[in-house]
C-alpha cells in the first residue's frame, strides 16, 4: 500500500505526469520507457494504440482535496490542527504543504492507514481499465 501511495503523491499537481511501462514495470515522466528510447528511431511516428505505456491518473482524476478533506473531518479532533490542516487546503499548491505537515504533527501514517485504501482502489480501478494485471 505503501508503494502506491506514494506514486499518487508524486503527481502533486497539474503539470506533472507518469507514466506506467510494461517492459520495464516502471513508473516515471517519460512517455516512452528506456528500453523503447535506445531503440528509437529519430524519425518514427509513436501508435495512437499504445501497449507498453499507459499515462497514469492525472491530477483532476486522483482528487486530493476530497480525500485529505475526508481525513481532517474523520480523524483530527484537535480544532487547532483541523484549522491549521483546513488552512493549507485552501491553497492551490496544498499536496506536499499538507503531507508535509502531516509528517511535523507525526500523522503521516495514520493518514496512509486511513485513506490509502482510497488511493488503492484508485490504483487498480486505473489498471483494470488500461487492462493491466499486477
Amino acid at each position: 500500500m505503501g508503494s502506491i501511495i506514494k506514486i499518487m503523491l508524486a503527481i502533486n499537481n497539474r503539470g506533472v505526469y507518469l507514466f506506467y511501462h510494461k517492459d520495464t514495470n516502471i513508473f516515471d515522466n517519460c512517455p516512452v520507457s528506456a528500453i523503447q528510447l535506445q531503440n528509437l528511431d529519430r524519425n518514427a511516428r509513436l501508435t495512437m494504440k499504445e501497449e507498453n505505456n499507459f499515462c497514469f491518473l492525472t491530477y483532476d482524476e486522483i482528487n486530493y482535496k476530497d480525500i485529505m478533506r475526508f481525513y481532517v473531518k474523520e480523524c483530527i479532533d484537535d480544532k487547532e490542527i483541523r484549522k491549521q490542516l483546513f488552512n493549507i487546503l485552501r491553497s492551490s499548491n496544498y499536496v506536499d504543504p499538507f503531507i508535509e505537515e502531516l509528517r511535523k504533527l507525526n500523522l503521516y501514517d495514520e493518514f496512509e492507514m486511513v485513506c490509502g485504501d482510497i488511493y488503492d482502489q484508485l490504483f487498480w480501478d486505473w489498471a483494470k481499465k488500461m487492462g493491466l494485471n499486477f
